[in-house]
């Protein structure tokens, strides 16, 4: 049996949009066995760096809501204008700074000057294209519609329990640690990213592996029928993972797929 293996980016894949040789060596041998690989990430395409470099099989984008396999879109679930505009005013409320994140573009909304350029410094460097993307006002009223989610990423734990209370029905609101946190359509997550494409690739010919670090990979890890934490994983997640390897930058991808036999 082939396995479809989902991988989580930042944490997971890369650091920072660099990924180490030795995943990509992996993933390379892997796929030659027959096994196929995909992005699983909170990301919206639009704020992801080219990854075609990688020669990945496909791309599960926006915490599930957009999903692309061999170059076909299987899934596309905006979280909707009314949701999207609620949830922008909860963190204009609370004085955060967020991205609102469609397939095809993104935009920056900025309440906390002084944590933007943070940010804006922090990513510099980097091939990250997370903050470098237009402001609100360069927005047009019609991509309110087409938003996947909406992220912050300027707030603490007090945000965090006050930001979960202000959310429309329909909406939830998973913190990723470091004063950032994603909206999205209760009905969309990493699990039902995986499952819709083993149902496109034939579920009983298709084992599931899911690779990941945090609380928003939490939902593929327990979908999956095998699942690996990154040593430099949280808590919950090396207790959601059927096993926990070694950190990113130590090898750690080529040893998950040692373990289970991909290459």
């Amino acid at each position: 049996m082939h396995t479809a293996v989902f991988l989580d980016l930042d944490g997971t894949l890369w650091e920072r949009g660099v990924v180490p040789d030795s995943a990509r060596e992996a993933i390379r041998r892997a796929q030659a066995n027959g096994h196929k690989f995909l992005t699983n990430t909170g990301r919206a395409r639009s704020e992801v760096p080219d990854l075609t470099y990688l020669g990945l099989d496909g791309y599960c984008f926006a915490a599930g809501a957009e999903v692309i396999l061999d170059g076909t879109t299987i899934v596309d679930q905006p979280i909707g204008e009314q949701n999207a505009r609620a949830v922008a005013a909860a963190f204009d409320s609370l004085g955060l700074n967020y991205n609102l994140e469609g397939g095809d573009a993104s935009w920056i909304c900025v309440n906390d000057f002084d944590a933007y350029q943070a940010g804006i410094a922090a990513a510099a460097d980097t091939p990250d294209p997370i903050m470098n993307v237009p402001t609100i006002q360069a927005m047009p009223e019609e991509a309110w519609g087409r938003l996947h989610k909406l992220f912050y990423h300027s707030g603490s734990d007090e945000d965090y329990e006050k930001a979960v209370a202000l959310m429309p029905k329909g909406v939830t609101l998973t913190v990723l640690g470091y004063g950032f946190a994603e909206a999205t359509a209760s009905d969309v997550t990493k699990a039902t990213a995986m499952e819709a494409v083993r149902a496109w690739l034939g579920a009983d010919e298709w084992r599931t592996m899911a690779c990941g670090d945090s609380d928003n990979d939490l939902t593929m890890l327990h979908a999956a029928d095998v699942s690996v934490a990154m040593g430099n994983g949280n808590d919950n997640a090396k207790a959601a993972a059927t096993w926990v390897t070694t950190d990113l930058h130590d090898n750690g991808l080529l040893h998950a797929f040692e373990h289970f036999d991909l290459l």
